[in-house]
């Protein structure tokens, strides 16, 4: 019975329609289009009639503006949602297959703005979660592996970047090695993921030593990404295994042997070498020391990184190596634990390019050393000496009385507003304050206070810039435990990693104390590390006499920062460890903490 009437209102509405002159038949069907795209019935039908409406003629200007913007709004919010549904469909195709070269394409060339209803991950583009991923110490970016797809594949490209592997009596660590080798023969794209491999070694000659090189042997093809290799400890490297890497990464860009002898014979064929690292005990390896000399010649062209050290004990000379032309082209050198002649020093005095040195260890002629350091003059506002010096770690071990040298090398550091990373070791410490307001730029410090008052740890924090990031404070000597001056250090928002030290204190020993004792200086121990961590709201990373702890943060009950903190212990230093280390979060950290400035061939953890 209601179709006759619905037909007959039709019939009706369309006869009144007929009967309207253009304009209004123009408004009815505007009206009638933006009517359906409030109710959310946007489609084929409305674009038509909006598309016969802007065609007609005489329109109103404000109407003709309404109808864009309706139909331009109604478009957009289409488009949205088609390609919400577009994202999906990509992220679940790199869930099921990440190495597909399609979508991987596709992510690089995204540089759409996403919308505020799709997940943070889908807003910013992959080059941004890079680049924030490059910030996060790695102990805090294993929490991006529970994130998405995307992130997970981010923190493993930056958590696997550098590994290191220790064979020898540890079971836990020899089943990890294993392990991270099998896993590189099986899947390609993890082991394109390890750009620096770190191998320590320490086992006697016999048939499980022959096993594991075997192993490695095989193993070490399949990094075909490796750019970094670093064999430390014993046995050393040898010629086998010099020849072994040479045919699988002859393109390395560093290349490290820290030990006791020198034994890699024939290392001098790696070419195109960016960085080289030598720690010997002594140059009584199977390999000539002339070969470091040839190592810098041949590599001549692109080498810009220099480490050498020899035990302190012993009687030795770099004075061959320097006489290399690669010498004038580098731009970071670092002598430590050893002796340094007046030769070396003067080959260094011209090596103009230099942006960061350390000088660790005893020099044979002090008065010499003074001169040269002395020499420094500054014209039209740059030093005569090291122009582009960044970086500059000076420790000396038995200078102590040659305060004439401290002041000649404090004279040096005058007026340095490119300097950005200090440690001058045992310098006395009116000496370090005396340059510390010329030092601008400065961004990390290390300094020695032999006896520590709240007023000089006063002094310290006002002459120090507001943006200093990294900071080791050692004395002999305290008025009161480290972590109560901690709290003047709080001014500082840019510091990540704080190190207090008086080297008379050590973690408490359970050999030593009744089991009572021990669990409550342990606390104790803990609690004043933790109390430093609240004080300095900003750190990530705590030094606690010698021991390294990450800062984990949680939020309080009611969402805001700032509610629990724990420290989680970081690895104590191994037998031979080198420059790198435990990962301390920033690079400016780990210059800082380095572990091989004196290294250790005695003793296999800290004392």
């Amino acid at each position: 019975m209601s179709s006759p009437s619905v037909d007959e209102l039709t019939n009706t509405v369309c006869t009144v329609v007929q009967t309207l002159p253009q304009s209004r038949k123009a408004k009815f069907l505007l009206n009638t289009a933006l009517s359906l795209i409030d109710d959310g019935h946007y489609g084929p039908e409305v674009e038509n009639y909006l598309d016969i409406y802007l065609k007609s003629p005489n329109l109103p200007r404000s109407d003709v503006v309404k109808a864009l913007l309706a139909r331009g709004n109604a478009r957009r919010r289409c488009g949205e949602r088609l390609l919400a549904k577009a994202q999906q469909d990509f992220q679940a195709v790199h869930a099921l297959d990440p190495t597909n070269r399609e979508i991987q394409h596709h992510f690089r060339r995204d540089k759409l703005i996403h919308f505020t209803n799709e997940p943070a991950s889908q807003r910013a583009p992959l080059e941004v979660w890079e680049r924030i991923a490059h910030y996060i110490p790695r102990y805090h970016l294993r929490s991006w592996l529970f994130v998405s797809a995307l992130h997970r594949d981010i923190a493993m490209k930056r958590i696997f970047h550098t590994i290191d592997i220790y064979f020898g009596e540890d079971q836990e660590s020899l089943n990890r090695g294993l392990d991270i080798f099998d896993r590189a023969k099986a899947d390609p794209i993890f082991a394109s993921r390890v750009k620096c491999l770190r191998l320590h070694w320490s086992y006697e000659e016999g048939d499980m030593l022959d096993l594991m090189i075997r192993i490695f042997r095989t193993a070490l093809p399949e990094f075909k990404a490796l750019r970094d290799f670093e064999w430390i400890g014993y046995p050393e490297m040898r010629a086998d295994m010099v020849k072994a890497v040479l045919a699988s990464h002859s393109h390395l860009h560093s290349l490290g042997l820290i030990g006791w002898h020198f034994d890699a014979v024939g290392v001098s064929a790696f070419k195109h070498l960016r960085k080289f690292t030598l720690r010997a005990e002594d140059d009584d390896g199977f390999a000539d020391m002339g070969e470091v000399r040839t190592v810098l010649d041949q590599n001549e062209g692109t080498l810009r990184h220099l480490i050498l050290g020899a035990y302190l004990a012993r009687t030795h000379s770099w004075d061959s190596a320097f006489q290399s032309v690669t010498i004038k082209n580098l731009t970071h050198l670092d002598l430590v634990d050893t002796r340094i002649s007046h030769i070396v020093l003067a080959r260094i005095a011209h090596a103009h390019n230099l942006q960061s040195l350390t000088l660790h260890g005893t020099f044979e002629e002090p008065s010499s050393a003074s001169v040269v350091f002395g020499s420094d003059h500054i014209i039209d506002r740059k030093h005569t000496f090291l122009p582009h010096l960044e970086a500059f770690r000076f420790v000396l071990v038995g200078h102590d009385d040659e305060l004439n040298l401290y002041q000649s090398v404090v004279q040096f550091l005058r007026q340095r507003t490119k300097l950005r990373r200090l440690d001058l070791g045992s310098c006395p410490w009116e000496l370090v304050l005396s340059v510390l307001p010329d030092l601008t730029n400065l961004r990390v410090l290390g300094v020695r206070i032999a006896n520590l008052t709240q007023a000089t740890v006063d002094t310290l924090v006002n002459v120090l810039p507001n943006q200093i990031c990294a900071i080791h404070l050692s004395t002999a000597v305290s008025d009161k435990s480290m972590n109560e001056y901690a709290r003047v250090f709080a001014r500082f928002h840019c510091l990540s990693f704080l190190h207090l030290q008086c080297v008379s204190k050590r973690r408490p020993k359970p050999n030593l104390v009744s089991e009572k004792d021990y669990q409550v200086q342990t606390d104790l121990w803990y609690s004043n590390a933790r109390h430093t961590a609240i004080l300095v709201p900003s750190v990530d990373f705590i030094g606690w006499h010698g021991e390294h702890y990450v800062v984990v943060r949680t939020d309080g009950p009611d969402g805001k920062p700032g509610g629990n903190v724990e420290l989680k212990e970081l690895p104590t230093r191994r037998r031979l460890d080198c420059g790198k280390g435990v990962d301390l979060g920033t690079d400016d950290a780990t210059w800082l903490e380095r572990k091989d400035v004196p290294m250790d061939y005695e003793m296999p953890g800290l004392e």
